[in-house]
């Protein structure tokens, strides 16, 4: 039995239908804010990078033709029904669903950081960079191929450069120190990326970002002109790992985010345990497993840029001051790349 073949785009009949409703007129009043993801098939609309609608285009028992469908969790709505609404819903809905949706975002300010990372660098025409997808999740063929990879992480952003050869950034975002260890800290991303790397997923992953390029252009996404009709062998082989660290300020306790990753990240016995001023090691680091990622020359090795940005909780996306318009070469405040 042949496999079914993955593809990560969607129709030119589906983005026509899009173009001509309501959800998109709303998108492109809303750029500034607003994210298409594009997935297999559908899309998933993000603010503040969460995912407030699934998009899909489908015909119903009751309908004569394929029309445009939204799925909504419910907790956006307080509670109206979540289930295959109309996009005049959103649209007409949409003041409500981001009100709910700040006030999530005051809880996660990591989830706010990461839609003003992307939506401040895709609209400032210098970047060198284009953030093309968030909370990009690799695909299988079935649950088996899945878990006998090993691999379920996820990157929250994958940014594109805008010049040939074109060079792609796998990012993790951390919003302060207690984003850098537990379940999710960073040993598990390290592991993740690694992992990606050597099942040797980017080879797939650049003909997703083909399609994801090209679903974007036929929707009308201010993609720059550099990146129309890209194909696979403009790609360069091999991916960039980025770990971008913000509200690098110091904790009650006295450490920064950046001496308390030195903890996690070195054995207490490499120099940039001491260089990154670290005042208390993890029981278990990444050297111990990985080596030292800041090394050009170790298997794996990744960019980290740090900031001392903070994201006020009474800002919205429209009126903050967030200073990043480069996702990569933007002002950090410190910026340690592989020696």
């Amino acid at each position: 039995m042949t496999k079914k073949k993955i593809i990560r785009g969607i129709n030119e009949e589906m983005a026509d239908a899009l173009k001509n409703s309501c959800l998109h007129h709303l998108y492109t009043e809303s750029q500034e804010e607003l994210f298409f993801g594009i997935r297999n098939g559908y899309l998933n609309l993000y603010y503040n990078c969460d995912s407030i609608a699934k998009i899909e285009y489908k015909r119903k028992r009751t309908d004569k033709e394929k029309k445009i469908y939204c799925t909504i969790n419910n907790y956006y709505l307080n509670g109206k029904n979540g289930i295959d609404i109309s996009p005049e819903t959103i649209h007409n809905c949409y003041q409500e669903i981001k009100d709910v949706s700040d006030q999530k975002s005051k809880k996660t300010l990591e989830k706010r950081a990461q839609a003003l990372l992307i939506t401040k660098n895709n609209s400032n025409p210098k970047s060198k960079w284009f953030c093309l997808d968030v909370e990009y999740r690799k695909q299988f063929h079935n649950r088996t191929e899945r878990d006998n990879s090993g691999f379920k992480g996820r990157f929250d952003i994958i940014a594109i450069s805008k010049t040939k050869p074109y060079n792609i950034a796998l990012i993790e975002l951390k919003y302060g120190s207690k984003a850098i260890g537990g379940n999710s800290g960073i040993y598990k991303h390290i592991k993740d990326f690694k992992l990606f790397q050597d099942k040797g997923y980017f080879k797939s992953l650049k003909q997703e970002i083909v399609n994801i390029i090209k679903a974007q252009v036929e929707l009308g996404v201010n993609v720059p002109k550099e990146l129309h009709g890209i194909e696979i062998k403009d790609i360069l082989t091999k991916p960039e790992f980025y770990f971008i660290i913000l509200n690098n300020n110091k904790e009650k306790n006295g450490s920064t985010p950046k001496q308390t990753m030195a903890g996690y990240l070195f054995k207490p016995n490499n120099n940039k345990y001491k260089d990154w001023k670290c005042k208390r090691s993890a029981k278990h680091c990444v050297e111990d497993d990985f080596g030292d990622i800041t090394q050009k020359n170790n298997d794996f090795h990744a960019t980290f840029l740090f900031s001392k940005v903070i994201i006020p909780e009474t800002e919205t996306a429209k009126t903050t001051t967030f200073g990043i318009t480069d996702i990569i070469n933007g002002e950090y405040d410190e910026i340690i790349r592989p020696e």
